[in-house]
């Protein structure tokens, strides 16, 4: 009885883990397409940096967002092989990541900075940026239909963990 007990905390504690990885995807999704977290946060910044630093903002939590999907999809490897097939989805959900993760820290692809006189006036987003993002929201939406059966039981269904 203690055996189950303490499997089933250590379970609990797995799903927390996972829970708590897709909020942080989702909150870097968040960053990464408004370069803030909400309207107040907007508002204090200063004017005349938003074309700077919201930009930039918006880039880190684009990284953050594809370095936490791979962090994700090793920890839910056990989970998206499919018994009956035997395949093995988190290898598919890495190659797919991957291209990402090899260019993701080379900023020129994501960003565009001018400057004048020396001066960083503005960054613009790329139209890579924007194609990075949608990529790597598809994949998160996939993942997450994926794994629906864990985030969703159903009420008549009780699953032995």
């Amino acid at each position: 009885m203690e055996n189950n007990f303490e499997s089933t905390n250590v379970h609990l504690d797995w799903l927390k883990n996972i829970f708590n990885q897709i909020m942080r995807v989702q909150e870097f999704e968040r960053l990464a397409r408004e370069g803030c977290s909400d309207l107040m946060e907007y508002l204090q910044i200063p004017m005349e940096y938003h074309n700077v630093i919201i930009p930039e903002t918006m880039y880190k939590n684009l990284r953050f967002m594809a370095l936490e999907l791979d962090i994700l999809i090793i920890n839910l490897s056990s989970i998206l092989k499919d018994v009956k097939t035997k395949e093995d989805k988190s290898e598919e959900y890495s190659k797919r990541l991957k291209p990402i993760l090899q260019n993701i820290n080379k900023r020129s692809l994501f960003l565009k900075s001018k400057t004048i006189n020396n001066k960083l006036v503005q960054i613009d987003i790329t139209d890579f940026f924007y194609t990075t993002m949608n990529f790597l929201l598809k994949i998160k939406s996939e993942l997450i239909k994926d794994i629906s059966p864990l985030l969703y039981l159903g009420q008549d269904k009780k699953k032995e963990w």
